[in-house]
């Protein structure tokens, strides 16, 4: 049997443990089964080509095997002359050059003699769009078009949805297999190791699910459905029975007569013999889930306010004990070293806790925060029965949290005291994370439709099949991990929102649901973590998306202010409008709700009752289609404030954002735009109060509670569009800052209007402080020139009884004074200067040589970090060093990934690896800044500030660049052995008085002031 350590390195976290099983078994049963005609007279295919373009690009090498009974019998490979040069990244990435193909056979031919090889044998290959494409485009390879070709890459994905990748390379390391290499030959043999263990991925599904997705589609539709059409016979037999009964005999029991039938569920279930193989979306979700009992925590507040009890904290002994070397955390790790700061940091989270007083605390890399406040938080919620929350910014630190940093607390104080029950421990996330079974459902019972994607028909069966199969192997982790096309199965399609959900309306509430599952489960754990969005949207919700949580640690806090105004801003956004007016105006029942609510809704009793609710539709549909001609119209015009669009030079940009300053609102150009919104709004008026009174007929009408909801849904829609239109248009307060988001391409809906909240610390004040006991805010960036200022002004803290807080720094335990060097260059241009980037090109070159790669450059300006790149990359390829660039469109997460995987690759980013992005080690060797990342002057909030205070600059704009340089800074050490350069470009730092700020709150007091020569020389001495 395969390793199970080995294999869950490769599984998503909170993948339940049968499931961890099942995948780990796959290799012995594909050992031991006979798959029959899906095992027999198959061809394995892989191709290689000079890139991926269908229209432009050309076959390199074609790799084939002829697969029997899991042995190849035989093989088939030949280079390809593609008739043009292959590009130096494909023959880096293939090992395929020039060379290799210059006496190959051309396409006609080496097709020609592939298809003589395959016959009429099944066709297998990973990701089959691509390879059937290029080796069917010329008419030699026409034939291939009537063989069955099945994709492992599909199989991949719906046996096991709960891997992180379905890649084959990851795939094969996963279970064992040889190694993929990017050669045609390779994969080909990687895919082969690999086609009969998804097989018997397929075969251990329930039988139910996968006759379910065999009649999703023909094989017209989708070739690979043939897979499930055969497995679905072979798992009735005998062998297979044997094999996989203890998986599949709690799913028939699920729906046997002697279960429970739920209200709503009698038509998909069948007599006891056949009820393995009949689907049913509840019966997978019993079976995975079992009985499930939540006993809901006691709220802080009713111990407070009873005279009876007292809120009970651990001791300050208590926390010193935990963080000794034979403490509770000592017990965690073999290696561990207590450290004062961690110490620290625990006791000021526990005397937070314990005084009811907010704490603001700035812990450098290396403290070990994440610990430091589980513990204290952990013993106060299980001394009180309570839930204490912990809320994340990013889902890398909240899956670190969940999977790992909570298991082995909950661990460790189990061997602690055994008396004490289990720490419990929930993830929470909103709405759009989670899948909606409803929904599901409702597609699953109309069957897969055909898509339209890049001007191709194509089936939704292969998303939905992963989709149900995710559902079958998950309890209630969110979606955000699944890999499906979610072009063809749109996400809002299988997910609901707040508005939207039918709750106790809902066949599938309580438990069985995933939103609501989690939410019962998080009010009965002692732990809950979730992420910044969800908590600022609970207090903008007034308490009812989470638990009634009255101690908070906000972690990765330097980010708070920021989610806090992004979840209480107001916006009239025209691809929402425009979405909205499609749906109340359109003629067809799939889209206009009033009209479906006409042919579904059944309307018993007299013919006046039925008279009256034709006559409520009747009206509905009306105000619909008048609100959709306002709305449309309205959302038509934004585009006309590109008028004040004044900069002529960012013309390369499609995206325009403007201050709704006086000047603006009082012109004719933006009184026509309110106009327009406010015939929306009248037209919306009236179709709310439509919607109100069908809404209201509907609620004694059987079988209308989800067409009720969704009229409902649209009503609050309306509504909240109703109330940003009197915001931002109308009345307009002083509160807000207004801004306007334009496109500047005609046909491109995406214009925005926003209201931004200007000071948030009186809504948190309002709203957080009021309601909880204690907060802590966390982050090793807080602080600016050793001051908190900054960050107690942004959330109000100390301005109220409530936002009392304490403060608490404590350095990192690494020794980054020698372990990272700074650099300032003193002989550089300021950026405004015309010879700046030309200067910096010279830099980046002689410093990427000097530290032969492993550099990161942030910019913070995409159209410099383009110019940057072509000229320093044809450069630096003449010393074979290689960099990549995050050019539009490029995947983040595959340039993550690559740079982690190459150890002398460079990089060249934006925005998104300015934090959160960890590469220890010689990964990662030096950090570029060329340019102090200030906000943009035309920034409507820094330009609202601006206009009302004449310090605001330096009051904001300039702390919040502080803070963004100082987590740039802390991307190059994540270890206590790391080392490395920093490298700041911007002259400004030794020019202007506020430079002073920036280098006096670097973790590193070494700081070397050079040319750009110098700093050259001196990194090319030290790597020596």
């Amino acid at each position: 049997m395969l390793k199970q350590d080995t294999l869950q390195s490769f599984i998503s976290d909170g993948t339940p443990q049968p499931v961890c099983d099942r995948y780990a078994l796959l290799p012995s049963w594909a050992e031991s089964l006979d798959f029959g005609e899906l095992d027999r007279n198959v061809v394995v295919l892989d191709t290689e080509t000079t890139g991926f373009s269908y229209n432009h690009d050309e076959l390199t090498q074609i790799a084939a095997a002829r697969f029997e009974q899991g042995e190849i019998v035989d093989w088939f490979i030949t280079f390809v002359n593609p008739g043009k040069p292959i590009p130096e990244e494909v023959a880096r990435l293939t090992d395929i050059h020039d060379s290799d193909v210059a006496e190959a056979p051309s396409p006609e031919e080496a097709l020609a003699a592939l298809v003589s090889f395959v016959g009429d044998a099944s066709v297998v290959a990973h990701n089959v769009d691509f390879d059937r494409t290029f080796t069917t485009r010329h008419p030699s390879g026409y034939p291939l078009l009537e063989n069955t070709w099945i994709d492992s890459l599909d199989l991949a994905r719906i046996a096991l949805p709960r891997l992180k990748s379905h890649r084959l390379l990851d795939l094969v390391r996963a279970f064992g297999a040889p190694l993929s290499t990017h050669r045609a030959d390779a994969d080909v043999a990687a895919t082969c190791a690999m086609y009969r263990i998804l097989l018997a991925g397929v075969a251990a599904m329930p039988p139910a699910l996968v006759r379910e997705i065999a009649r999703m589609a023909t094989p017209d539709q989708w070739s690979t459905q043939v897979v499930f059409d055969r497995i679905a016979d072979l798992q009735s037999s005998s062998a297979y029975s044997k094999v996989f009964s203890s998986l599949w005999n709690d799913v028939s029991r699920e729906t046997s007569s002697n279960a429970a039938v739920e209200p709503g569920d009698v038509s998909r279930e069948t007599s006891p013999l056949d009820a393995k193989h009949h689907f049913s979306l509840r019966a997978l979700r019993r079976d995975r889930l079992g009985k499930k009992e939540h006993a809901p925590k006691v709220d802080a507040d009713d111990i407070a306010s009873n005279p009876q009890r007292e809120l009970v904290f651990p001791s300050q002994e208590a926390i010193d004990q935990a963080f000794s070397e034979q403490g509770l955390v000592g017990a965690l790790y073999g290696d561990f070293e207590p450290r004062k700061e961690q110490r620290i940091m625990a006791e000021a989270v526990r005397d937070a806790f314990a005084s009811s007083e907010n704490l603001i605390v700035e812990a450098g890399t290396g403290v070990g925060k994440s610990m430091a406040y589980l513990v204290p938080a952990a013993l106060t919620a299980q001394a009180n029965n309570i839930t204490v929350g912990v809320a994340t910014k990013t889902n890398a630190l909240l899956d670190q949290l969940v999977y790992h940093e909570l298991p082995a607390l909950a661990e460790a104080l189990h061997t602690v005291n055994p008396e004490m029950p289990l720490l419990t421990y929930a993830p929470l996330k909103g709405f759009s994370h989670y899948p909606c079974l409803r929904r599901i459902d409702r597609i699953v019972s109309d069957g897969p439709q055909m898509r339209l994607v890049n001007g191709k028909e194509q089936t939704q069966a292969p998303a939905l099949a992963a989709l149900l199969s995710y559902v079958e192997q998950t309890s209630y982790d969110d979606m955000d991990g699944l890999k499906i096309d979610y072009r063809v199965l749109p996400r809002r399609a299988v997910t609901t929102t707040s508005h939207d959900c039918l709750r106790r309306k809902c066949p599938y509430f309580g438990t069985s649901c995933f939103v609501h599952g989690s939410r019962r489960r998080a009010e009965a754990a002692d732990i809950v973590v979730t992420n910044h969005s969800l908590l600022f949207c609970d207090l903008v919700a007034d308490g009812g998306l989470l638990p009634s949580i009255r101690y908070w640690v906000v972690d990765e806090a330097h980010g708070a202010e920021s989610e806090a105004r992004r979840a209480f801003s107001v916006s009239l956004a025209a691809e929402d409008i425009t979405r909205l007016a499609h749906r109340a105006g359109a003629d067809e029942a799939s889209r206009n709700v009033f009209v479906r609510a006409e042919r579904r809704v059944v309307v018993s009793g007299s013919e006046e009752g039925s008279s009256l609710f034709y006559a409520l539709t009747s009206k509905a549909r009306a105000a619909g289609k008048t609100y959709a001609e306002a709305a449309q119209e309205f959302a038509s015009h934004m585009k006309d404030l590109l008028f004040f669009d004044q900069n002529k030079r960012g013309r390369g940009y499609e995206t325009v954002e403007l201050w709704i300053n006086n000047d603006i609102r009082n012109s004719a150009t933006f009184g026509q735009v309110t106009l327009l919104g406010r015939a929306m709004s009248d037209a919306a008026e009236k179709l709310v109060a439509a919607c109100q009174n069908l809404v209201a007929y509907l609620e004694e009408v059987d079988g209308a509670a989800e067409i009720q909801r969704e009229i409902a849904s649209m009503a609050i829609e309306l509504k909240e569009q109703i109330d940003s239109v009197d915001i931002i248009l109308t009345k307009a307060p002083e509160s807000c800052a207004y801004s306007a988001t334009i496109n500047r391409k005609k046909d491109r809906v995406a214009e925005k209007l926003e209201a931004l909240m200007v000071n948030m610390g009186a809504i948190m004040n309002e709203t957080l402080f009021a309601k909880t006991h204690s907060v802590v805010f966390a982050s090793a960036t807080l602080s600016v020139d050793g001051k908190f200022t900054a960050f107690e002004n942004s959330l109000g803290l100390n301005e109220t009884e409530f936002s009392q807080s304490r403060t608490c720094k404590l350095d990192s335990s690494y020794d980054y004074d020698g372990h990272m060097t700074v650099y300032v260059v003193d002989d550089m241009p300021e950026p405004s200067d015309a010879a700046y980037l030309s200067s910096l090109q010279r830099l980046l070159v002689d410093v990427h040589r000097a530290q032969q790669g492993s550099m990161l450059t942030l910019f913070t300006n995409r159209r410099e970090m383009e110019k940057c790149f072509d000229e320093v990359s044809p450069q630096l390829k003449e010393d074979d060093l290689r960099v990549v660039c995050q050019k539009w469109g490029v995947s983040v997460k595959g340039l993550r990934d690559d740079f982690l995987a190459d150890e002398h690759l460079s990089l060249f980013a934006l925005k998104s690896f300015w934090e959160g992005f960890d590469a220890p080690g010689a990964t990662l060797k030096g950090v570029i800044i060329p340019k102090l990342p200030f906000s943009k002057p035309t920034d409507p909030l820094s330009c609202e500030r601006a206009a009302r205070d004449d310090q605001a600059w330096r009051r904001y704009v300039l702390p919040a660049a502080v803070l963004e340089t100082k987590q740039a800074a802390g991307r190059l050490i994540r270890k206590a052995e790391d080392e490395g350069v920093l490298i700041l470009a911007d002259k400004r730092l030794l020019t202007k008085s506020y430079g002073k700020a920036f280098l006096n709150s670097l973790p590193s007091r070494t700081i070397k002031i050079m040319s750009a020569r110098e700093i050259a020389d001196d990194v090319r001495r030290g790597r020596a």
